[in-house]
């Protein structure tokens, strides 16, 4: 078995684990995944014009998590990010050698929790029987993943699926083609936010006396609403802000 081979095998196995504890395998996650991901890590959102940057998990020395997902991309790859992240802070990747390969098993973990592989086979042998492109599209939309990672499933389990080398922007052409309805997940969310930085912001600002400029200064990126109410309210009280 190769580093390769390997690496599926290790995150199917875990992906069913997953699976079981967090959601089952009869439904799909879809946009879920980024609630389960929140109640795990500290998540940031970050709008970055950057068509290879996806995201990225970071632990910081105090033991801390951190997940970065660059909102610049569709709702589809965003969700799919967030499960490919997910991998990287699991105990089931921090018990592999210096050798594995986590790249493809964070792929392959992402693909099993967003499509389950008894519900995907199941829904690709019943929509299939109408048209194959038609099945993808389907199976696309219930499970709030890109096209090409469908497609990649269904090879992945053994499935003999057409246009394998379609690129996603060429299964949104196609999705025009054939009727479909607009979906809001092929288009970006342009979010920034950081959560857990906004609520720690607050809380100096309640309980430890934080200048509510300042407390705006540090707001402006992630919590630029917050920041606007702390600009109006340092106004009222007569401080000096400068145009």
């Amino acid at each position: 078995m190769n580093h390769r081979e390997k690496a599926e095998k290790v995150a199917e196995v875990y992906a069913v684990s997953f699976l079981k504890d967090a959601i089952g395998h009869d439904i799909f996650i879809g946009s879920h995944i980024e609630r389960l991901l929140a109640d795990k890590v500290n998540l940031i959102y970050q709008y970055v014009e950057d068509g290879n940057y996806y995201g990225a998990a970071i632990q910081h020395q105090n033991g801390e998590q951190f997940v970065v997902l660059n909102t610049f991309h569709s709702l589809r790859t965003r969700y799919f990010t967030a499960a490919h992240e997910l991998w990287h802070l699991s105990e089931a990747s921090l018990m592999q050698d210096g050798n594995f390969d986590h790249e493809r098993a964070a792929d392959r973990f992402a693909a099993a929790i967003m499509l389950p592989k008894e519900l995907t086979k199941q829904l690709w042998n019943k929509f299939k029987k109408q048209d194959d492109e038609v099945a993808i599209l389907k199976i696309a939309d219930l499970a709030d993943v890109p096209y090409v990672a469908v497609v990649r499933r269904l090879s992945e389990l053994g499935e003999n699926v057409p246009s394998k080398k379609i690129t996603e922007m060429e299964w949104l052409e196609k999705r025009s083609e054939l009727g479909f309805p607009i979906s809001v997940s092929d288009y970006s969310s342009k979010d920034t936010r950081f959560v857990a930085y906004e609520h720690a912001v607050k809380e100096n600002v309640e309980k430890k006396g934080l200048d509510i400029l300042i407390a705006a200064n540090k707001l402006s990126k992630f919590a630029p609403k917050l920041a606007e109410q702390y600009q109006s309210a340092a106004l009222s009280r007569g401080h000096e802000v400068d145009a």
